[in-house]
């Protein structure tokens, strides 16, 4: 008997994704600039923010398997999800560089746990094929919209839409039904769901493929 993939929690939980990724991504084209003209410092100083977030993707990421494995992986999603909006919301109060590094790198640790944890839901649940490419739906949609909201409007208000952005996916993730999974014992650090030997080729692959669009979109948007 063939099995339903779209199930109402499927889709929930692919909405939440799609919600994440847009609170997420909708910052970071203007992120460096708005920073670097409120600190008074070069946009190429306050680009290194995006470095420091992925610094705290890599620094989480040993402890993926640990988490997703040792607690509910639902709550681990949305405890992740949460952290990212708050650090959101800090980026309203920033007064130095220091803060705004410990702003970035704590995002990109929530941003890593939550997207290991939403994977591993959308498998429990029933595929994550589907699952992905809301994710790259979001990204795209994130930037096309914080784009157009800085460019029309201020970055109170892109803060304001990326924080209740990401607080509707939290809702979804909430009212996403899970089937109960005993906790399993595993090693606090390990790098298993991170870093795998046999991965390292599609990684470096993935990584020059996007490396292309990175340098073109500036190109097409003089304002980026």
């Amino acid at each position: 008997m063939a099995v339903k993939l779209w199930t109402v929690h499927f889709m929930r939980i692919c909405v939440a994704n799609l919600l994440l990724f847009i609170s997420l991504y909708v910052l970071f084209p203007v992120l460096s600039v708005e920073m670097a003209d409120r600190l008074g410092v070069p946009a190429a100083q306050t680009g290194v923010i995006f470095l420091f977030f992925t610094l705290g993707m890599f620094l989480i990421g040993p402890f993926h398997a640990y988490l997703v494995d040792a607690y509910k992986r639902k709550y681990v999603c949305m405890f992740a999800a949460a952290l990212m909006v708050v650090a959101t919301i800090g980026y309203a109060f920033v007064t130095n560089f220091t803060e705004l590094i410990l702003l970035s790198t704590v995002q990109g640790l929530a941003f890593g746990i939550g997207t290991t944890a939403g994977i591993t839901l959308a498998i429990d649940i029933a595929g994550n094929v589907s699952f992905s490419w809301t994710a790259r739906l979001g990204m795209l949609l994130g930037i096309i919209l914080g784009v157009w909201l800085y460019q029309s409007h201020s970055f109170q208000n892109l803060l304001t839409v990326s924080v209740i952005t990401g607080a509707v996916g939290i809702l979804m993730l909430s009212g996403v039904y899970v089937p109960f999974r005993a906790p399993i014992v595993t090693k606090l650090y390990s790098f298993d769901r991170f870093l795998l030997l046999r991965g390292w080729v599609p990684a470096i692959n993935l990584i020059l493929i996007t490396f292309v669009p990175g340098l073109l979109i500036p190109m097409v948007h003089p304002f980026l």
